[in-house]
């Protein structure tokens, strides 16, 4: 197994009970009754939602910095890359207070933070300044991209099927390269060939694309999704070809994470024993080292996606079936992917 330093380059963090998530409302008046506040959940949250977070707890209860410590204490990590996480900001400024409040409650763990903004806003160089003078730490955006494209039983996080043919977003996508800011790109499996065209276009930013472009259903149905094994075998066919584009853009780097979430279609989250890392190992191979080999180590960044991927499976778990998954690699590259490639992404320094 991996003994060297490692860098958690994707998680989020939240409290519902005090800052602005969709389910704050409902954790403030009820959360006194948990099993009531279950129940109004379970009723009031579109399906398409609850069957992507794969059970409410995530979402109803918080996930905070000694939380992700507890997590990780058996791995030698030395902090995380904080994601903007749904703060429901008012006003276009709002947003920065998310990246405020991380400052706030989070300390020495917190190596990096990617805000969220909307590129397309008349506000952007503002938002994009509020977010620096909130942190030292901050290095870029995401702006949600992924989009079921019609499909209802699949949630929508992006509010438009394809932002990234928009002119002013682009605009403000260029803007991120043109002040040296990062962007997290996450998008569907079906959405890879927008996101490749968008590189070739604009090559000037430097991008990474969260969760290994999230393939729907391909470990098992999700969403009406990847309900036959030729299916399955089709949807991996498609993606290995679409990933590959991506890769072929010098700029683009990948996050080896979120394969654990129910989108996936494992269905680990309603399993009665836990699953094993040489399972997830298994499960997750066609995937993650098709894109070792198209992107290379020095390209490719480990991270967890706590507490989204935390419904399936512990952390331990998770980079036990890492560490297998990269054995192949000599000691330089492994290191690369659990530490070396999100450092040099994000700016993160030795001395942080």
């Amino acid at each position: 197994m991996y003994d060297g330093p490692r860098i958690d380059a994707h998680i989020h963090q939240w409290d519902p009970r005090v800052t602005p998530r969709t389910v704050t409302p409902a954790v403030k008046a009820l959360g006194w009754n948990p099993r009531l506040l279950r129940t109004l959940a379970q009723k009031a949250v579109p399906t398409a939602m609850l069957e992507f977070v794969g059970d409410p707890e995530t979402a109803l209860n918080p996930y905070l910095p000694g939380m992700w410590r507890a997590d990780t204490r058996p791995r030698r990590v030395r902090g995380f890359v904080h994601v903007q996480a749904d703060w429901q900001a008012k006003g276009p400024m709002g947003v920065v207070d998310e990246t405020r409040w991380l400052e706030q409650v989070c300390g020495s763990d917190l190596l990096a933070v990617v805000g969220r903004v909307d590129l397309a806003s008349p506000s952007l160089d503002a938002i994009l300044d509020g977010h620096h003078a909130a942190s030292h730490r901050f290095r870029g955006i995401r702006d949600y991209l992924a989009h079921s494209d019609g499909n209802d039983a699949l949630a929508d996080w992006a509010s438009r099927p394809d932002r990234t043919a928009e002119a002013a977003w682009r605009r403000g996508y260029d803007r991120l390269g043109e002040r040296g800011l990062t962007f997290d790109a996450w998008a569907y499996g079906h959405q890879l060939p927008s996101v490749a065209t968008l590189l070739g276009a604009h090559p000037e930013t430097a991008v990474v694309l969260d969760h290994l472009g999230s393939p729907v259903g391909f470990g098992g149905p999700f969403a009406g999704v990847g309900t036959t094994a030729r299916e399955r075998d089709e949807i991996i066919r498609r993606w290995r070809d679409d990933i590959a584009a991506v890769a072929a853009h010098p700029q683009a780097h990948v996050k080896l994470s979120g394969l654990a979430m129910p989108v996936s279609g494992f269905g680990w989250h309603r399993r009665d024993v836990p699953v094993t890392a040489e399972e997830v190992a298994e499960g997750f191979r066609p995937l993650v080292h098709h894109a070792l080999e198209v992107f290379g180590p020095s390209r490719c960044m480990v991270a967890s996606n706590f507490p989204m991927d935390r419904v399936s499976l512990d952390f331990t778990t998770l980079m036990d079936a890492m560490d297998l998954l990269t054995e192949h690699l000599d000691e330089a590259d492994r290191r690369a992917v659990l530490h070396d490639t999100a450092a040099s992404f994000y700016g993160i320094t030795e001395d942080q």
